[in-house]
């Protein structure tokens, strides 16, 4: 695995690994409710690490906000890199609804 097609095997399947990037108010723009999108990226990247172990890569934060402060929850989750195949990065969306279904419950 490289920085370049970060992979992780699940069952038989080497799928995408996921990641959160949360945008904060570090770059002086009004983002009041950041560190509540990242309790939730907290919680579903906690609920993977329980049921498909590295499937997360660790969460990033930036001093931009990406517009996560225009509704409750809003994070990026960026799927592999430009190393990853079409197959690893559909491949991992499966096990990423499978876990947000859990934690939504």
């Amino acid at each position: 695995m490289s920085n370049y097609s970060p992979c992780v095997k699940i069952g038989d399947e080497v799928v995408s690994q996921v990641m959160f990037v949360i945008g904060t108010n570090g770059g002086g723009l009004e983002h009041p409710n950041w560190q509540n999108n990242l309790k939730f990226a907290v919680k579903i990247q906690e609920k993977a690490n329980e049921m498909y172990p590295g499937l997360f890569r660790p969460i990033i934060l930036r001093n931009s906000r990406y517009n996560q402060n225009l509704a409750d929850f809003a994070c990026i989750i960026e799927v592999g890199a430009t190393g990853n195949t079409l197959e690893e990065t559909t491949g991992s969306m499966k096990y990423l609804a499978e876990v947000i279904s859990e934690v939504m419950k």
